[in-house]
This record gives C-alpha cells, sequence and structure tokens, in this order.
C-alpha cells in the first residue's frame, strides 16, 4: 500500500507538471522567440503519450503505513480516476506500534491503516472484523475485495419503494399506452 500511495503521490506530481505545460501551450505568445537557445532553456522537454490523471483507473489501499496527510490524498484523488479506497483496521496493532514513536516525536497525525481519511471522493471501509494483525491483509485480500465490490458496477443506492414505484410505472406505462395519450389529450384540452 505504501509503494501505491506513493506511486499515486508522484503521478500527481507529474499531473501538475502536464497542466502547466498544457497552460503554456494555451497562452498566446507575446514575443516571438529569437534563437534556439532561448527556446531551449525555457522549453520542457516533457513527452507525455497521455494524460498522467487517465493511467490509473481504481485504487484499493488496505492498511496504509503512512500518516494521514489530507493534501497527499487529494493530490492522489484527483489523479485516479475510478474509486480510491482506504481499507483499514483499528485492531492493526503493528501500525500503531510502528507509529507510537513518530507520536512521541510530536507527529500527532493519525494513521492511515488505522483510521479513515476524510477527503471527499475516498472510500473509507473498516475492515476490523476481517484484520486482526497487518499480516492479515494478505489473506483476507478477497473478502476485502468482495466487501469493497471491486469490479461490479455501482448503483446509486435506491430503496425498495423506489424501485417498486419504478416499476409500477413502467408496468402500468406498458399496458395502456392509448389511455395516457387519451388522459394526456384530456389534460391539455381542459387547460385551454
Amino acid at each position: 500500500a505504501r509503494v501505491i500511495y506513493a506511486c499515486l503521490k508522484e503521478l500527481a506530481r507529474h499531473q501538475e507538471i502536464w497542466e502547466a505545460h498544457q497552460q503554456k501551450k494555451k497562452l498566446p505568445s507575446t514575443k516571438q522567440r529569437s534563437s534556439a537557445k532561448e527556446g531551449e532553456k525555457g522549453e520542457d522537454k516533457l513527452k507525455y503519450v497521455r494524460e498522467p490523471a487517465s493511467i490509473v483507473e481504481d485504487a484499493i489501499l488496505m492498511g496504509t503505513p503512512n500518516h494521514v496527510s489530507l493534501k497527499s490524498w487529494e493530490a492522489c484523488r484527483r489523479v485516479v480516476a475510478g474509486r480510491i479506497i482506504n481499507c483499514y483496521s483499528r485492531k492493526d496493532l503493528i501500525l500503531s506500534l510502528m507509529f507510537q514513536l513518530k507520536r512521541f516525536q510530536g507527529i500527532l497525525k493519525p494513521v492511515c491503516g488505522t483510521s479513515p481519511v476524510a477527503v471527499n471522493g475516498v472510500e473509507n471501509y473498516d475492515v476490523t472484523d476481517l484484520v486482526s494483525a497487518h499480516t492479515d491483509y494478505c489473506l483476507v485480500s478477497g473478502e476485502i475485495m468482495k466487501k469493497v465490490m471491486f469490479g461490479q458496477p455501482q448503483r446509486a443506492s435506491v430503496s425498495k419503494t423506489e424501485v417498486s414505484a419504478m416499476v409500477t410505472t413502467i408496468n402500468v406505462a406498458n399496458k395502456d399506452i392509448g389511455g395516457f395519450a387519451a388522459l394526456s389529450d384530456e389534460k391539455a384540452g381542459a387547460r385551454e
């Protein structure tokens, strides 16, 4: 998880460079470049095949051994096109002990692998019921993937009554389309 997190942060840095480069290309030049040397100095020699933010579709981080940095998580959120998921366990003693020393040094930020991340667009899943120690992540990763519904289509939450109302409306509309046309004609005539 730490390597993926670091890669996402690096990708976010490249995204900022790419965006700045795109802005430079859009701005009208106020003066013509007089020499090739001047062009070589000021021009970035970056060549991206595609926008860095279009590379990663989904990212699932399980038991991330890092302090919560909202700025870094927001940057990661910008470069992940789909879902970014933080899976944490409140029982992960290895992470808790590993970061205890840093807390004594004055760093009081929580650890991503033991707490939720409060950033819009980051999904937090408490997997404490599945993970009792940090080494359990590799054993229950399949169950965690099911819990976060990875690879399944995401649907907006709709209550059973709303679904029932939609089905009823569809059934009524399919049974008597001519009746609806007659009703709409009567309503239109009544308004006139």
